[in-house]
């Protein structure tokens, strides 16, 4: 049997029958040779750990596991009618707009103190359906600064702060607690984070 470790998971840990059979590192092949039969039981342990990605303008993506985060933001929606073409697109559709702020940026860390910085918060329970905001499983909570100057722009999250700049120019905002919740939790989604300063 050939298992293969995903990329996320830094060490797994393999046992058959409850017995250790041994430990496999990210992206590794991991074989077992044995004479199986009926009734053995193999178990994969994967720990997860919070990490981050760089992408578009030196931003930072919160990843735990397979899972991206994303901010959580307060929603409200309302039914509008379409006037501009609603022979293609129908005659009305349902506008999602925030009702808390979204403009944040994660404070600098190294890469060492990055994950040292979220407090996991798991739910008492799960229901049947975990994607939404409110029935999201996990929550990571960690410290962040707003940046007042990143906006809205054509009704969409203007164009993605430089993390560098914010580090130097701008003046510092005062650091605010803010809610990640997984990516598919969300409707409103800021899952790439602008880096400032401490």
């Amino acid at each position: 049997m050939d298992l293969r470790i995903p990329q996320w998971c830094t060490t797994a840990t393999i046992k058959v029958n409850d017995a250790d059979h041994g430990i496999a590192s990210a992206g590794e092949i991991f074989k077992i040779n044995r004479q199986w039969k009926n009734g053995d039981v193999v178990t994969i342990h994967l720990p997860m750990h919070i990490y981050k990605n760089t992408w578009h303008e030196n931003s930072v993506s919160v990843e735990r596991g397979p899972l991206v985060y994303a901010l959580k933001i307060g929603e409200k929606q309302a039914l509008v009618q379409n006037k501009k073409d609603p022979e293609n697109y129908g005659k009305s559709y349902v506008e999602i707009r925030p009702t808390t702020p979204w403009n944040f940026g994660l404070i600098s860390r190294s890469d060492k103190e990055f994950s040292e910085q979220f407090t996991i918060t798991k739910a008492p329970s799960i229901t049947n359906y975990p994607w939404t905001s409110t029935n999201t499983p996990l929550t990571l909570t960690t410290r962040a600064r707003r940046i007042p100057e990143w906006g809205l722009y054509n009704e969409m999250a203007g164009p993605l702060p430089f993390s560098v700049i914010y580090n130097e120019n701008v003046p510092k905002q005062p650091e605010e607690t803010i809610e990640l919740i997984p990516y598919g939790c969300t409707r409103l989604r800021v899952s790439q984070f602008p880096v400032v300063g401490r």
